[in-house]
């Protein structure tokens, strides 16, 4: 039989024993989380910045180049009555004639002009004659246009968010005395200047535009 004194000689190693099972078991409770750092958060890249044109270095003829535009809108369809549009009425007396260029591409094609836009049941003061998107102006006196008047006359939005049913964003661009300028304010407020050409654009933007040389006489 084991005597007390012997027993007692052996709970220190036996303590030992059992603290070191609970230690390689991770003890008897668990162990302190360690704090971590969420990953940053990258941010998303910004868009690809919209390719801008720059204007060709020689002339190309208007009419030989844009003739055979393919018509982009159905045909006009006037209001009833011969009634003005947005301060546009029919022609009486012509003293006043010049001429304003209007070019809208869809992803980099340009498209043509409806046929006779305010030539139905009477002459408008603004109008076209076929697909290349000259505008005539006539009146009985000089007076000044904007783009906002044929749009309403056209009978079809105008805005950077979406012009004549193609989808935004929109661009603007002014080319006039063989220089081309982007266009920020206002389209509505953008005046039809003769031999100004306003160039639209939905998508992406030809890497060159034509620099059109007006037939003579216009």
């Amino acid at each position: 039989m084991t005597s007390i004194s012997a027993r007692s000689a052996r709970l220190p190693l036996l303590l030992v024993a059992s603290l070191a099972v609970l230690a390689g078991c991770g003890g008897g409770s668990d162990p302190a989380p360690v704090a971590t750092s969420p990953d940053p958060v990258q941010p998303s890249p910004p868009p690809p910045a919209a390719q801008e044109p720059v204007l060709a270095a020689t002339a190309t003829d208007l009419v030989p180049a844009t003739i055979n535009n393919t018509p982009g809108w159905s045909t006009w369809v006037a209001p009833a009555n011969r009634a003005p549009v947005s301060g546009v009425g029919c022609l009486g007396t012509v003293n006043y004639h010049q001429h304003s260029l209007i070019s809208i591409y869809k992803e980099g094609t340009r498209l043509g002009l409806p046929d006779n836009v305010g030539r139905s049941g009477c002459t408008y003061e603004l109008h076209t004659h076929d697909v290349i998107g000259m505008v005539h102006m006539e009146a009985d006196v000089p007076k000044k246009y904007t783009l906002a008047q044929f749009f309403a006359l056209w009978n079809q939005p105008l805005g950077v968010n979406g012009t004549a049913g193609l989808a935004g964003p929109v661009r603007f661009y002014l080319i006039e005395n063989e220089r081309l300028t982007r266009y920020t304010g206002d389209p509505a407020q953008l005046e039809l200047v003769p031999h100004r050409e306003i160039v639209i654009v939905s998508g992406a933007a030809p890497a060159v535009l034509p620099k059109y040389r007006w037939p003579a006489g216009l």
